[in-house]
């Protein structure tokens, strides 16, 4: 299995130290990256960049309910762990969607199980797949932004601003979109509605929310538009049952 990426955001030396050994000696292939403040996650933060963070709550600056707060604007799957000294905010870890609510001195169960945990999630997260130099990848369906094909040339731009290039037909992979919420708007362009702000019908583009434009073409406008109005009814008909 492919490593996880977690985070670490921790402001004092010897308790980051003690996670950081706590998570490497696991038994789980991982990529740590650490952060001393919220504001330093929130500056690298972006959807899909991290399986787990495990969050301190009494930092220097802002703290680490506000700092999750924010996370869960722009990302409302990512697990996430506090991490404390005191139960004062419990109520608050479960209302931001908290895996689990671990109370200093971290121990290694609850480590170990809240790895496990993002192992499963990662292992079951819906992805494309592609070969790439001879070698199968696979990407989330939920960092794509949009597909466009130019000639052979196949580029999938992810949220972040990442950008993924390959010899390849649309045509090839459209099959793997169906059943997620991506919608074939024209000959060269797939675009995946959660990153969709606005349509425009006199531009005959979809306005996206990291700033792009994607194309649509002029006979499938009307499509276009009953599909986004119907992702749109159906984003709010399940925020409703929540």
């Amino acid at each position: 299995m492919e490593y996880l990426n977690i985070a670490v955001c921790e402001d004092c030396l010897e308790e980051q130290k003690q996670l950081i050994s706590l998570i490497e000696n696991n038994g789980f292939s991982t990529k740590i990256s650490v952060f001393n403040s919220g504001d330093e996650i929130l500056k690298e933060y972006g959807t899909g960049k991290f399986d787990l963070i495990f969050m301190d709550i009494y930092m220097d600056g802002i703290s680490g309910v506000e700092t999750v707060t924010a996370i869960r604007k722009i990302d409302e799957n990512v697990p996430v762990a506090f991490t404390s000294t005191s139960t004062e905010h419990t109520l608050e870890s479960y209302r931001l969607g908290a895996l689990k609510y671990i109370e200093k001195p971290v121990k290694a169960k609850p480590v170990h199980e809240l790895l496990e945990l993002a192992r499963l999630k990662k292992e079951n997260t819906p992805r494309l797949i592609l070969k790439i130099k001879g070698k199968d990848i696979s990407i989330p369906f939920d960092r794509i932004l949009y597909a466009e094909q130019n000639a052979h040339t196949l580029s999938l731009f992810l949220e972040g601003g990442e950008l993924l290039q390959l010899t390849e037909k649309l045509d090839n992979i459209k099959e793997q979109f169906e059943g997620h919420d991506f919608f074939r708007c024209h000959k060269s362009y797939l675009v995946n509605f959660a990153y969709v702000k606005s349509l425009d019908k006199e531009l005959m583009v979809f306005s996206m929310k990291e700033g792009k434009n994607v194309h649509i073409r002029r006979e499938s406008m009307a499509k276009a538009r009953k599909a986004f109005e119907a992702y749109l009814f159906d984003m709010a008909r399940r925020m409703s049952h929540e």
